[in-house]
């Protein structure tokens, strides 16, 4: 069974996210994640059975979703093969940064779950997960 490794630092939305995510998508484990810095030591640990990463961008402490999308998503680890989706409340220039940096997309808060139940089946149309 693949992965799906969810962080946000809102316990409240990381029910809601992982409600949804496993409900819509049932063969796949959502594993949790409250801040960047967890996120990171799960990561440092190797890919594993990882499908699919879905980040929040301000998680503290520790590192944002944005500062991991960059360290981690076109690193020879990961090698493109994971797709990272950023979540943020901001400024579209965020989303679009992270999407440079390696995510295969991002979803700006607040936002639809449809939303987010689409651009991960996107996610895993394109990387065959």
């Amino acid at each position: 069974m693949g992965q799906i490794l969810l962080a946000d630092d809102v316990e409240f939305l990381r029910k809601l996210y992982g409600d949804i995510v496993s409900s819509t998508f049932p063969n796949y484990e959502v594993e949790f994640f409250q801040n960047g810095g967890s996120l990171v030591e799960r990561l440092e640990r190797g890919v594993g059975n990882i499908a699919l990463i879905l980040t929040d961008n301000s998680m503290p402490p520790g590192p944002t979703g944005s500062e991991i999308i960059r360290k981690y998503a076109k690193s020879p680890k990961f090698d493109g093969t994971i797709p990272f989706i950023l979540s943020y409340a901001g400024d579209e220039e965020i989303g679009k940064k992270a999407i440079e940096d390696g995510a295969f997309s991002f979803i700006q808060k607040p936002f639809d779950l449809s939303q987010l139940v689409d651009i991960i089946q996107k996610a895993f149309d394109k990387y065959k997960k």
